[in-house]
């Protein structure tokens, strides 16, 4: 018998012994000392300003304190002479009403921010270029069974079980999406149900994307073009978990693809002015350096200019290391918890060379947004060639931020491209001028390589303003460990990440490093559920 089937026949006690050892049936309790705010957020990243203008909507005094000049983290702008840059938001799922109200949608009128910010729904998901392969993703599933049915007419029924599958996927995920909360015999008896209720999610849990490529389609470019979107999320499909891109593709083509008007800092902005509307503090410029735990429970925080505030809370919008390392001391940690976070394998980071043309590439007959080119289609041998710093032989993301439909990205008649592709850490040297060097010359080697696609881009008289980020430019401005932005990898073996809890009772961590998983949707719902989990401690519904 399966030994998730055998549970349910243990003796009471043996199930009790059980649940006490694996989940604990311990609920926390609210702390009860004095402290200026009920809760301080740390970052002001995504994840950051999400749990303030959760925990702030449901009345309690937020502090949130960010360590550079504005908040937004990795959804933010920049401006060069005439354009504005997005810093990173390709695009959200589920951002507008229209489709099925639900997700980020729900997440964003339920703090009230949704009436803050105007989005917009994007046509396609991406246009898939190999060569020899030419295919646009739109942005629903019937027009993406339809595209790839039209180019592959016999793999029609893997294609349908293809959406089957991403969609039992995502139902399987909401069905549990509360798990987090729970404690004790409630939280085991759902996970030993999740063989029987998420059947999908059981099948899949343990497979990478492309065992599931392999069970849909036979056609090696049609597994290319479907797996395609492997440049989100971190690794190929040979070592990515399928969970993600199964959740995320149901995401995208039934609640839609969306961007927000102004870019991504307008929706930054707007967290930020919510927290301020419900009485809670927003504190740029102001770095956090130590997190102040005194008999087992965090008091406050010490910053660089030698403040303190205290709170009952504190949420990180940190990565693991920062908060283990530097702002707690690991000697206030139970030394499980620091090995897991030392062992986990951290994502890769990201070379992006952000462009202002002074050409329109929409007139010129480009008109996509999303461009996803690849060199070849063994995935493998991509990733392998961009981690090893060979760009010309490797992937890019295209993004043609002028085609989005917003008219800040750059005047009539110029053109805004974003071309990314992955990047090593330790390819990167220390010294600033070989650096330097390396920058520009490794940038024009992922400009030719999408030049393979438009070739404009390799003409340097059309670039009238350039500017290449590095994983040492994100671990600057992110202070994120190793410049990674993605988190941990996400292999089916790390799929899991770490929780929004600590093992301190009232110090909660959000962002790309925890179980909401990554990018700036999911870094908003990482964010409720932090703040989730303080606002149950309280007692508030």
């Amino acid at each position: 018998m399966n030994t998730a089937h055998r549970i349910f026949y243990l003796p009471a006690v043996a199930v009790l012994t059980l649940c006490l050892i694996l989940t604990g049936c311990g609920t926390k309790q609210a702390p009860d000392f004095e402290a200026e705010y009920d809760v301080i957020v740390i970052g002001g990243g995504m994840a950051g300003l999400s749990a303030g203008a959760h925990l702030a909507s449901n009345g309690l005094n937020v502090l949130l304190l960010e360590q550079h000049h504005k908040v937004g983290g990795c959804a933010s702008n920049f401006s060069r002479g005439d354009f504005t840059f997005e810093t990173a938001l390709h695009l959200m799922a589920g951002g507008g009403p229209g489709r099925n109200d639900r997700g980020l949608y729900t997440l964003l009128n339920l703090c009230g921010v949704y009436d803050k910010v105007e989005l917009y729904e994007l046509e396609d998901y991406y246009r898939s270029v190999f060569p020899g392969v030419d295919v646009v993703i739109p942005n629903t599933w019937e027009g993406f069974e339809e595209n790839l049915k039209a180019q592959w007419p016999e793999e029609a029924d893997g294609i349908e079980e293809f959406h089957a599958l991403c969609t039992g996927m995502y139902e399987d995920l909401v069905s549990v999406k509360d798990l987090f909360r729970y404690t004790g015999m409630k939280a085991f008896f759902v996970k030993a149900q999740v063989p029987l209720k998420q059947k999908t999610f059981f099948e899949y849990k343990d497979k990478t994307l492309q065992d599931l490529l392999d069970e849909c389609f036979i056609s090696e470019e049609l597994k290319a073009v479907c797996g395609h979107a492997w440049v989100y999320y971190g690794p190929p499909p040979s070592d990515e978990t399928a969970i993600i891109p199964m959740a995320a593709t149901e995401a995208l083509l039934n609640d839609g693809l969306w961007h927000i008007m102004g870019t991504s800092q307008n929706l930054s902005n707007a967290y930020a002015e919510r927290i301020e509307e419900l009485g809670g503090t927003v504190k740029t410029g102001t770095l956090v350096t130590e997190i102040i735990i005194e008999d087992g429970l965090a008091r406050g925080v010490v910053t660089e200019y030698g403040d303190v505030y205290t709170a009952r809370y504190v949420v990180c919008n940190t990565d693991p290391h920062q908060m283990i390392f530097k702002l707690i001391g690991e000697e206030n940690l139970p030394e499980d918890y620091v090995t897991r976070v030392k062992e986990l394998t951290p994502a890769n980071s990201l070379l992006g060379i952000y462009l202002g043309l002074n050409i329109d590439l929409t007139a010129l007959g480009y008109d996509d947004g999303e461009i996803l080119y690849g060199s070849s289609l063994d995935a493998d041998l991509v990733y392998d060639n961009m981690m090893s710093g060979d760009y010309e032989n490797g992937a890019a993301s295209i993004s043609i931020y002028t085609n989005y439909g917003d008219p800040i990205y750059a005047p009539p008649g110029k053109s805004v491209v974003v071309i990314d592709a992955y990047s090593d850490y330790d390819y990167w040297p220390k010294d600033p001028e070989e650096y330097q060097k390396l920058k520009e010359e490794k940038a024009w080697e992922q400009i030719r390589l999408a030049a393979e696609v438009i070739p404009e881009l390799a003409n340097p008289e059309y670039v009238e303003e350039m500017v290449v980020m590095t994983p040492l430019t994100l671990e600057e401005y992110t202070m994120n460990y190793r410049g990674v932005i993605y988190g941990f990898y996400m292999s089916p073996e790390q799929w899991q990440k770490i929780p929004n809890n600590t093992p301190i009772d009232n110090v909660f961590i959000a962002g790309n490093w925890t179980q909401g998983w990554h990018g700036i949707s999911a870094c908003q719902i990482n964010g409720w559920r932090a703040a989730r989990l303080i606002l149950d401690m309280e007692g508030i519904e």
